[in-house]
């Protein structure tokens, strides 16, 4: 302004006054100024419309308009212009009107020329406050500039909560213009808030004199969308101390309060995921030193039956002996399940119909009380699985949904092909994306809270009472479906049922990937020499044992580098390496060490779990052989007969195929054919060691790997159990009829009820029975009753 000249706009029609005013303004303010003259009000008024004008000297007698409508006109067309009144009138009312209504001051023309000084104090006073105004307008826009840059909400509101002040950032968060808000209460203000805590901090505030923070307070976007702010309330303090009102910072804290939340998620199923590692690891030792425990026991128990066969009085106790060895096993093969170190012999199944086979025996197993609905894909849906595996999944799951429906209800059953996508992941950090079968089981039970359903997989939890349940099934549930490259997901609440949605990748390949190893009789032994490597003292005295009374050389260790050195010494002379997988030499290192002294040595490979190395180590390499503890005497021959059988094979040419057929015709044709069918373990080897010493007796475990057999051998005698998964023995009868129709049969059954008898009636089927639990003699007696 010091650079430009003040200008001045003179609204006087009598000339004279006119130059008299011009000639005071040159003597009072020698700044550089320009003066503008107009005569009439409607030209004074043109000028200020053009802007640029700084000050005002108006006289109120205008030719067209007079009195104070002279200065309201010239004041509505230059609010902020400072406007001195001109007037020959020395009326205190007029000038105590012209005050009122915006005249910066009021001058008397004759005192002008007398009072000269009063003219350039009102042009000093007009200076002054066009400096001020201009710098309190720049202070404003600053003031605003700055109040625009702050990207939180700002909300200021006065001490009876009267909104004074709504920025943008809280227009476009609430939706609410800030010209509808400014004067309104906040209370009143419609805000999608928690208001009354707001409200409180306010109070709280004023009380205090102090700022207050409100954290997570739940809002609703201008979308409708809800989230949450964070909220600081600080009083406004004037020179007095006392409170012009209080400031409102909001900033919206959502996106921070959902990762806070998936945070504390992660690190909760890290945490969970470390837990259950740490509970694996400790299953695995458990299970592994425990085998140990179950050989000697089952071993022995063998052994001793084998040599005291007509000492019915010792083999019925030793019978109970094998029978709670072998419980515990499968306890043991339970946490080698949960543990992920149990060998799965997959195969391609569709999910379908494995799920409709079990559906009957799922409806026994869960009794008249429960409804079994099954609700199948209507494609068939393919997925690689251990069958024993999942049937034990299945009967887990569904034994846990029968304890929760006391009073019974309905278990759903339901499979679908699923993509699993980012959406379903942002919740399920552990699942993977990918392909999946998606297997269902909902109860109509009591339901879990979040508490107990946080640890339903940890081995030996258990919301059952003492005696009703050890805490493994789900455990084996949860260890199984990991090891199938799956995962699980729980839907429950107290009162809601539960629902377990199993996931398992989809397969789209066309034949089965192993299957299990054939059962045959052992053969007797040829003075084969045997070197046996294992660290248990008590399995490595049963196991010389069985060995010796097979006709086998031994030779035995407990270390590693005794044995290899025996080995490098006598490797021409021995025929097998039986080898405790357990020792710290690792298997691979074993075969390797044991190849570079003898190319073609064979290995049998003993472990209390077989994991997946150890099988593709055992399907990759040939002539090695791999058996799981605890093993009973037929197993433990039987694999080394299998291995000393391939021994031949890769030393010696094969024979002729035609040579081949009528030696095996000519060694079967002298004995009947027995194939054993039977779920549980102990009865078919049982079975196989009562029968083989008169029959060639083949075992399987399931209908359907009975039928493959007999589609491939003409077997004189079916030998099943009635109760099994999948396909009972009555079904497995009838299909085995179509396939050979001159069958001989004869069933096994521990349960005698009305329906079975039913179903034997003259013209539905005639065959021998066997009750269990039936003696050896029984057996055999039952047996050459049907030949």
């Amino acid at each position: 302004m010091a650079n430009q000249p003040f200008k001045i706009l003179l609204i006087e029609d009598n000339r004279a006054d006119a130059t008299l005013l011009a000639e005071a303004l040159t003597k009072e303010h020698p700044a550089p100024f320009t003066l503008t003259h107009a005569e009439r009000l409607a030209s004074g008024l043109d000028h200020l419309s053009r802007g640029g004008i700084d000050l005002v000297l108006l006289d109120l007698q205008l030719p067209d308009s007079h009195g104070i409508e002279t200065l309201i006109r010239a004041r509505a067309r230059a609010p902020k212009v400072p406007i001195v009144v001109l007037t020959a009138s020395d009326d205190d009312v007029l000038a105590v009107q012209a005050l009122q209504k915006g005249a910066q001051d009021y001058l008397v023309k004759g005192y002008i020329q007398v009072y000269r000084n009063l003219l350039g104090r009102s042009i000093r006073y007009a200076v002054e406050r066009k400096r001020a105004e201009e710098e309190l307008r720049g202070a404003h826009a600053q003031n605003e500039e700055l109040l625009a840059s702050i990207t939180s909400i700002l909300i200021r509101v006065n001490t009876d909560g009267v909104v004074t002040y709504w920025n943008a950032v809280a227009e476009r968060t609430f939706g609410l213009r800030a010209a509808d808000m400014l004067g309104r209460p906040l209370s009143a203000s419609g805000i999608q808030w928690d208001m009354a805590r707001v409200m409180k901090s306010l109070s709280e505030s004023d009380v205090r004199g102090d700022r207050i923070d409100v954290d997570d307070v739940p809002f609703a976007r201008a979308s409708g969308e809800e989230g949450f702010l964070g909220i600081a309330v600080i009083p406004m303090k004037g020179d007095g101390q006392a409170r012009a009102g209080f400031l409102l910072f909001g900033a919206d804290i959502t996106d921070r309060k959902h990762a806070e939340a998936e945070r504390l998620r992660l690190q909760e199923q890290l945490g969970q995921a470390q837990k259950m590692e740490t509970f694996g690891r400790f299953a695995g030792g458990i299970a592994h030193d425990f085998q140990n425990f179950l050989q000697v026991i089952l071993g022995f128990a063998w052994l001793i039956r084998s040599r005291y066969r007509e000492n019915h009085e010792l083999i019925s106790d030793l019978q109970e002996i094998v029978h709670a060895a072998e419980s515990a096993s499968g306890m043991v093969r339970q946490l080698l399940a949960f543990s992920r170190r149990q060998a799965l012999q997959l195969q391609l199944i569709d999910l379908n119909e494995t799920v409709r086979g079990m559906g009957r025996l799922l409806q026994q197993f869960v009794g008249e009380a429960i409804h079994i609905e099954i609700s199948l894909a209507s494609t068939p849906l393919m997925v690689k699985v251990d069958p024993t595996s999942f049937e034990q999944i299945l009967m887990n799951l569904s034994g846990n949904a029968r304890d929760s429906m006391a009073k019974g209800g309905t278990l759903t059953l339901r499979t679908e092909r699923v993509e699993v996508g980012e959406a379903f992941l942002t919740t399920r950090s552990w699942a993977k994306s990918g392909d999946y079968v998606r297997l269902s089981v909902k109860d109509a039970g009591t339901g879990m809270d979040p508490n107990v359903a946080a640890r339903i997989f940890e081995p030996f939890f258990t919301t059952k009472p003492t005696g009703r349940g050890t805490g493994l099934g789900l455990a084996v549930v949860y260890g199984l479906v990991k090891q199938h490259g799956g995962f699980i997901d729980i839907e429950t609440a107290p009162g809601q049922g539960t629902a377990f949605h199993l996931y398992f990748p989809y397969s789209t390949a066309t034949a089965g990937v192993a299957s299990g190893p054939s059962a045959t009789a052992p053969k007797k032994a040829q003075a084969e020499h045997i070197l046996l490597v294992e660290h248990d003292d008590r399995i490595r005295g049963f196991a010389e044992e069985i060995l010796r009374e097979s006709g086998y050389q031994t030779s035995s260790f407990s270390e590693e580098a005794k044995a290899l050195e025996l080995f490098g010494q006598r490797a021409a002379e021995i025929d097998v390496v039986i080898w405790d997988a357990s020792l710290p030499l690792s298997s691979v290192e074993v075969i390797a060490r044991i190849r570079q002294i003898r190319s073609d040595a064979k290995v049998l490979l003993v472990s209390g779990f077989l994991d997946e190395r150890l099988r593709t180590l055992e399907a990759s390499v040939e002539g090695v052989r791999v058996l799981q503890k605890p093993y009973v005497p037929a197993q433990f021959l039987d694999a080394l007969v299998s291995l000393l059988d391939q021994a031949v094979s890769l030393s010696s040419p094969p024979a002729s195929s035609a040579s081949s057929a009528s030696s095996s015709a000519e060694r079967t044709d002298k004995r009947g054919k027995v194939l054993v069918v039977d779920d549980d373990s102990s009865i078919r080897l049982f079975c196989e060691w009562v029968l083989r010493e008169s029959y060639d007796v083949t075992i399987v475990s399931s209908g359907r790997s009975a039928l493959e057999a007999l589609a491939r051998t003409p077997y004189d005698l079916l030998l099943t159990d009635v109760m099994m998964p999948e396909m009972d023995g009555f079904a497995l009868i009838a299909e085995a009829l179509k396939v050979r129709p001159t069958l001989k049969m004869a069933i096994m059954t521990g349960s005698l009820t009305s329906e079975t008898v039913k179903r034997m009636l003259p013209g539905s089927l005639s065959c021998e029975v066997l009750q269990k639990p039936f003696s050896a003699a029984a057996l055999k007696a039952s047996v050459t009753q049907s030949f």
